[in-house]
């Protein structure tokens, strides 16, 4: 390989590690795959270090005059499990020679571009929350206050596009609202707190890190303590933010309840 060819092959690397990464693939995964792609160089020195927040790349052989490091680092992380598979089958093709680097590439950028639409993820959030409502054993107050938890909780998301939020933030202004809103409504037509509790719970399912601390285990078991704890802290600060969002909301509905009577 040429100088050039080396190049591309880290710049293909390290956009398979970032898509990955962006998709909330685990850190071993990532390393692993880019790895991979990384060894077709056959040079002896191929280090990959993944994080949460970022990967680092090195390459060295005898022929260069310094080694070929690259960082990039990485701000936005969603779950799409279908382009974590594609980049793998995408490494295991150009490993094995069936595809070059230049379609390689190709094949990525397409990749990074494909996400769901608004309107899909908005119909998947409000059918997750009135799911778990049902699966909870909630009655037909339940269902009602559940179908109206998960349209405020598609109105922040809408919000949140345009206005930006960390993670934290949103966490606590998106369960406030929805708490909020919920519990003037649910005393407004006599619900039973059974089913005001049962519909608050429902809507905090699509919130739960659950990817985040899953992956954190994971990480922890092969050895990697760094990723694993930071993804795990990351996990228990949104969960956390989740929780003050519901006690604030409830303690506004409380002060507004007060004020009415």
């Amino acid at each position: 390989m040429t100088i050039k060819e080396y190049k591309e092959l880290v710049k293909i690397a390290s956009l398979a590690g970032q898509i990955m990464l962006e998709s909330n693939a685990e850190s071993y995964r990532v390393e692993t795959t880019v790895e991979k792609i990384l060894a077709t160089s056959q040079l002896p020195t191929v280090e990959v270090f993944a994080n949460t927040t970022g990967l680092f790349i090195t390459l060295d052989g005898p022929t260069f005059q310094e080694p070929m490091s690259y960082i990039k680092r990485v701000t936005k992380r969603e779950t799409h499990l279908s382009k974590i598979h594609t980049v793998n089958q995408i490494s295991r093709d150009l490993t094995a020679g069936k595809i070059t680097l230049e379609t390689a590439y190709q094949q990525l950028k397409a990749i990074r571009k494909t996400t769901y639409s608004q309107r899909s993820s908005y119909l998947a959030t409000i059918l997750l929350v009135v799911s778990f409502a049902v699966l909870l054993g909630g009655d037909g107050m339940t269902f009602l206050l559940a179908i109206l938890a998960s349209l405020l909780l598609v109105l922040t998301y809408y919000i949140r596009s345009f206005v930006f939020l960390n993670d934290f933030i949103f966490g606590i202004f998106t369960t406030t609202v929805v708490a909020g809103i919920l519990s003037i409504f649910a005393a407004i037509v006599g619900a039973r707190s059974q089913s005001l509790d049962i519909a608050i719970i429902s809507v905090l399912m699509p919130l739960f890190p659950g990817t985040a601390f899953t992956n954190g285990f994971r990480d922890s078991f092969k050895g990697d303590y760094g990723a694993g704890v930071a993804k795990i802290v990351e996990a228990l600060t949104i969960a956390a933010s989740l929780g003050v969002g519901v006690a604030l909301g409830l303690f506004i509905a409380k002060g507004v309840f007060l004020l009415w009577q």
